[in-house]
């Protein structure tokens, strides 16, 4: 048995496979394929998102540039009109008006001495409390230097000639070379008795002091918003721009929103940048950002994509296509939530992602950035709001007498044209009273700058008691008060002024003063010639002085008496 065993025949050996290429193998073809789908899908997707992701933050840029350009632009109207604002205030206070006329006499008596230390003073704290100033200088009707606080500041001929014609009003001067430096000029009128100019009061404000105005949050740490002339030649910049001489953007049309700029600067640096005028001056504001830092969250996007899908089709080759396919699809739908939001659509939510991968983190940047984008939006609202609540403020102080809280001369003279147009167009009738304190200055001079001003105070408050809510009353200067009463003729006006002469004059002001305060009133009707209107009132009020004050003249008895 054991030999039968040994014996046995020999199975056959199984045939030998052939040679099989690996390169041609099924499981190679399959991973070549599935490598060349999942590299050209991931090409694609790097591709689509790269563009997608370039789109979205070059529309992000042309939305962001003018609207910090327009934020900034705004600031700078409100930062200058405040300048006008305080230089018509600083002129027009009781210390500035009541010694501008004794500041002009030469030589100077002990009186005219007390009110240049007084108007030194007065600018010496202005000063102080203004640090945007760097010097606050009096000068007289011909352009003469009568006072100055703050470091040297000296006119040439051509700057006096620029700032001392008919100033009537604040204003400011555009850029004006100092030595090294540039300024501007805030300049108001220095009124003396009535409406008199006397002199001008100027602010000299250098030109790095506008720079915070224009600092803004909406730019990377690399931007900068810049202010440059005409001639492109830097106004407010940083100490490196101002070195190299002229902004080196190419030519483009500005309005209140520039275009987007691609260009090197003077550095040679790739920036992008847009500008738009500044209507006040003639100016352009424009801004800039580093073209890498405005634009790195491309070249980051880029190399984490391209790193992402080199690793999946090197390192998971057989599972490339169900990766690919799970990358793409997110990838997709952020590239239309990217492009939504670069065509401006709002609202827009991404689905909360649980992923923990890139795509995960992707997509909780986008959701991250659009609540942002709207937090910011709703921040914008809120800010421009305000800024309309500011300027709404502004323009009511602009034609308020800051001491009576009545009308000032300024509104005055804006609502007496337009009332006397309305007159002529429907008829209706229109009268004037110009009313002025007899012998003010004695009671100022009795009870002192406050007993005066409480005078003032007191007798606007009777005005407004004794008028109608139609009725325009004003402070027309000084002590002198103005009323326009619409719908009323000469007649009713006459009453009126009597009215408030008799109760003016019934009126104690001052505790134990026997002696009564009154007033002289001058009154006339519309009849249709503009310029005569005011002129008769006024010589009526002259009469009313000369009279013997403490009575009322209408135009008529006026003009008959002086034809």
């Amino acid at each position: 048995m054991r030999d039968s065993q040994d014996e046995a025949p020999e199975t056959p050996a199984a045939p030998r496979n052939p040679t099989v290429n690996p390169v041609r193998s099924l499981p190679a073809r399959i991973s070549f394929i599935v490598f060349g789908a999942t590299l050209i899908t991931s090409l694609a997707v790097t591709v689509i998102s790269v563009r997608s992701i370039d789109a979205f933050l070059r529309g992000k840029i042309e939305q962001a540039f003018p609207s910090v350009l327009e934020s900034a632009a705004s600031r700078l109207d409100l930062w200058y009109d405040q300048r006008m604002l305080e230089i018509g205030v600083f002129a027009s206070s009781g210390i500035m008006s009541h010694n501008a006329t004794l500041l002009t006499t030469n030589p100077r008596s002990a009186r005219e001495k007390r009110a240049v230390r007084e108007v030194e003073q007065y600018l010496s704290y202005v000063l102080e409390s203004f640090p945007q100033y760097q010097a606050l200088i009096v000068l007289g009707p011909n352009g003469e230097q009568l006072l100055r606080a703050g470091l040297d500041f000296e006119f040439t001929e051509a700057m006096l000639g620029r700032t001392l014609a008919s100033i009537h009003e604040p204003r400011l001067s555009g850029a004006i070379e100092a030595g090294d430096t540039r300024v501007q000029l805030s300049s108001a009128p220095l009124m003396g008795a009535g409406t008199a100019v006397v002199g001008s009061l100027h602010a000299v404000m250098p030109m790095h002091a506008i720079g915070e105005a224009l600092a803004t949050d909406g730019i990377g740490e690399f931007g900068e918003v810049f202010l440059v002339d005409s001639g492109r030649r830097y106004l407010v910049a940083s100490a490196e721009r101002m070195k190299s001489g002229t902004w080196t953007a190419p030519d483009v049309e500005l309005g209140n929103a520039g275009s987007l700029l691609d260009y090197s600067d003077y550095a040679g640096r790739r920036v992008v940048g847009s500008a738009r005028s500044l209507e006040r001056f003639g100016w352009i504001l424009a801004v800039e950002e580093p073209y890498s830092d405005a634009f790195a969250p491309v070249v980051s996007g880029i190399r984490r994509i391209l790193g992402i899908n080199l690793a999946i089709v090197l390192l998971f080759a057989l599972a490339a296509f169900r990766v690919a396919r799970s990358i793409v699809q997110p990838i997709e739908a952020l590239s239309k939530t990217a492009r939504r939001i670069s065509a401006g659509e709002k609202g827009i939510e991404l689905p909360h992602s649980a992923r923990r991968d890139e795509v995960g983190i992707l997509t909780r940047a986008f959701r991250e950035m659009t609540h942002r984008l709207e937090s910011n939006a709703e921040q914008m609202r809120s800010q421009n709001t305000e800024l309309q609540r500011m300027n709404e403020i502004l323009e009511q102080l602009s034609i308020t007498d800051g001491l009576t809280k009545l009308h000032n001369h300024r509104y005055f003279q804006e609502q007496l044209a337009k009332d006397m147009k309305r007159s002529l167009r429907t008829r209706e009738p229109l009268s004037l009273v110009l009313i002025d304190i007899d012998h003010f200055k004695t009671w100022n001079d009795r009870l002192g700058h406050s007993g005066g001003d409480e005078i003032l105070r007191r007798i606007a408050e009777i005005m407004q008691r004794l008028t109608r809510g139609t009725d325009l009353v004003a402070r027309y200067g000084g002590e002198e008060f103005a009323l326009l009463l619409r719908g009323t003729g000469i007649e009713g006006a006459v009453q009126l002024a009597e009215k408030l002469r008799a109760t003016i004059g019934e009126t104690d002001f001052v505790d134990g003063e026997s002696e009564p305060l009154t007033v002289s009133i001058g009154v006339s009707g519309f009849t249709g010639d503009e310029r005569a209107f005011f002129e008769q009132a006024d010589r009526a009020l002259y009469r009313a002085k000369s009279a013997g004050r403490d009575c009322v003249m209408m135009a008529e008895e006026a003009e008959a008496e002086n034809p």
